[in-house]
């Protein structure tokens, strides 16, 4: 009799906990459910936009290799900017129509794509690799400081040969033939890129032969 009243004791005891607690242990399994759900959910919605873009990507480039004149192409990248504007796709795809407009000798057009890169690419080596080429559209325009100043955001070392190679040009062409050298020299001796045999005709066509510094003292 006693053991019937401990268990007795022990349901009206389970029960009266469950009256207090039952609903929010109900909500606490539901709330749990739903961000387990809600979770997959979300990484579903995003896979499909990943692969979204990068059909949208596929058609950019596709379009990019078309016999027209580039309308196609342009009016592809506008609309995956707008549907698509936060995606490495994106990025790659306003990277594409940069070099695009520069081989048409649209510099304006190039620097517009390449700075939307660098402002709306999601990824580091994506905007490194911008600025590196807006650099290069800049110093065609004959804005020189510009220039410079957009290679001072690429802090990556890997990029620090190029970095100092675009540089040189930069100086160059604004007539630093000095300034060009030492530039050229750092990128030889930054160790981050292959040998580079153009580069060294840089460093050679403005080296001064020891005999004809010899000369000068």
């Amino acid at each position: 009799m006693a053991d019937y009243e401990t268990e007795e004791q022990q349901v009206e005891a389970l029960k009266k906990w469950w009256a207090d607690n039952g609903r929010a242990v109900l909500l606490g399994i539901g709330l749990g459910l739903a961000l387990i759900f809600g979770w997959r959910a979300w990484q579903g919605h995003k896979l499909s936009v990943a692969q979204e873009a990068s059909t949208a990507y596929t058609s950019v480039m596709q379009a990019l290799e078309s016999e027209d004149n580039g309308e196609e192409f342009l009016d592809k990248v506008e609309s995956m900017k707008k549907d698509h504007g936060g995606s490495s796709y994106a990025a790659m795809a306003s990277l594409a129509e940069a070099r695009f407009h520069a081989e048409n000798n649209n510099l304006e057009e190039a620097e517009e794509a390449l700075r939307w890169t660098v402002d709306q690419g999601a990824f580091t080596e994506i905007k490194s690799i911008a600025r590196l080429r807006l650099a290069r559209v800049l110093n065609a325009q004959s804005k020189h400081d510009e220039a410079l100043e957009v290679l001072e955001k690429v802090t990556s070392q890997s990029y620090a040969g190029l970095v100092n190679e675009i540089q040189g040009d930069i100086h160059l062409e604004s007539g630093n033939a000095a300034q060009a050298l030492a530039a050229y020299k750092r990128a030889q001796e930054s160790g981050a890129s292959a040998p580079n045999n153009n580069l060294q005709m840089k460093v050679d066509d403005l080296a001064v032969p020891d005999s004809q510094s010899d000369d000068k003292s």
